[in-house]
């Protein structure tokens, strides 16, 4: 397994190289040495634009997954979905040196109904790009539309590889979509003669799963998936929620006090290069600062009445910046973050 991650790493790799220019090399220094500037003088400055973007195709979710805002109903955003003309024109706002996009936020992008024209969209503009799926939608010729629009990396959400485990957290999904998904994607692979999308197989640790973990990771890539990984998940108000986080601690990012008490792992490093290097955009063009602003609180500005440029480099977002570069604990959407600590 070991070896097979190697060769999809370089895999990964190699789509990169391949989508190179000397605007997208330039950029990724300016952004290496604005973000170290900044974090040695406590100011916000950048000199580039972001070499990643999440853009959401849609907001809606056929699971009910008891951890995530859309499955538990706390998105307090308007629900709704990305045109194709509108995605067409985000992409023509973004700089030149953009290099990868991920076709998600909240969501499930299989039920966009355009899902695989938005994929070719970004392939025609030389992106690398990658989306998540719960994999409930992968049959065989989803599978092979799949393959065919060109999407480099594709996560697959397979949390406990039977059905009484993995319905625990994936409420209203079927296992069984999920494995025959991974081995529908792996054939239509073999018979495009395609090496992509890699197909990396996501487990979510809790402590009614983490048993599963090895047969998780045998079974995924016995199916076909080139990758495998445990995360860490997010517990909303864990405090009344302990009895789901894992035994071992390596597979939470909470610990558990002596006194009972719960709390997160390390300390905050009041920086984030996450904040220089990339962003989201949310199905209505609104610009957020990262992943974990689920309800779009921290909107920037929306990209159908500004232009990328000057919300990426308004005083707005460098006041955010200034807050994670010196007060980031306070700042609700890093506090659960494993990103924004150190261990």
């Amino acid at each position: 397994m070991r070896i097979r991650d190697y060769r999809a790493n370089l895999l990964i790799a190699w789509t990169y190289v391949r989508t190179a220019t000397w605007a997208k090399l330039v950029n990724v220094i300016k952004l290496g040495i604005s973000f170290w500037v900044s974090v040695m003088t406590r100011t916000p400055r950048v000199m580039g634009y972001p070499l990643a973007l999440s853009i959401e195709p849609i907001n809606v979710c056929n699971l009910k997954c008891p951890e995530c805002p859309t499955g538990m109903g706390i998105l307090t955003r308007p629900k709704g979905m990305i045109n194709e003309e509108a995605f067409g024109e985000l992409l023509a706002k973004t700089h030149k040196s953009l290099w990868h996009i991920n076709l998600y936020f909240q969501g499930e992008p299989y039920m966009h109904p355009q899902f695989f024209n938005l994929v070719k969209s970004a392939k025609q503009q030389g992106l690398v790009v990658e989306t998540s799926t719960n994999a409930q939608f992968l049959n065989p010729q989803q599978a092979e539309k799949t393959v065919t629009s060109g999407l480099d990396v594709l996560v697959v959400s397979l949390d406990g590889i039977t059905q009484d485990i993995y319905q625990k957290y994936r409420v209203g999904g079927q296992v069984q979509l999920v494995l025959e998904g991974i081995r529908n994607l792996s054939e239509a692979k073999k018979k495009a003669k395609s090496r992509t999308p890699i197909i990396r197989a996501q487990f979510l640790a809790f402590s009614f799963n983490e048993h599963q973990i090895l047969r998780f990771k045998e079974k995924a890539i016995e199916l076909g998936a080139d990758m495998v990984e445990v995360k860490m998940a997010q517990v909303y108000d864990v405090e009344k929620k302990k009895d789901l986080l894992p035994q071992k601690e390596a597979l939470s990012r909470y610990r558990l006090q002596k006194d009972g008490a719960v709390s997160l792992q390390g300390q905050v490093k009041n920086k984030c290069k996450k904040h220089w290097d990339s962003a989201v955009i949310t199905w209505k063009g609104d610009l957020v600062p990262c992943c974990f602003d689920k309800n779009a609180q921290y909107n920037m500005g929306n990209l159908h009445k500004k232009s990328f440029s000057s919300i990426w480099n308004s005083l707005q977002y460098n006041s955010f910046r200034k807050r994670v570069l010196t007060v980031q604990e306070g700042i609700d959407i890093c506090s659960n973050c494993p990103l924004s600590r150190r261990g």
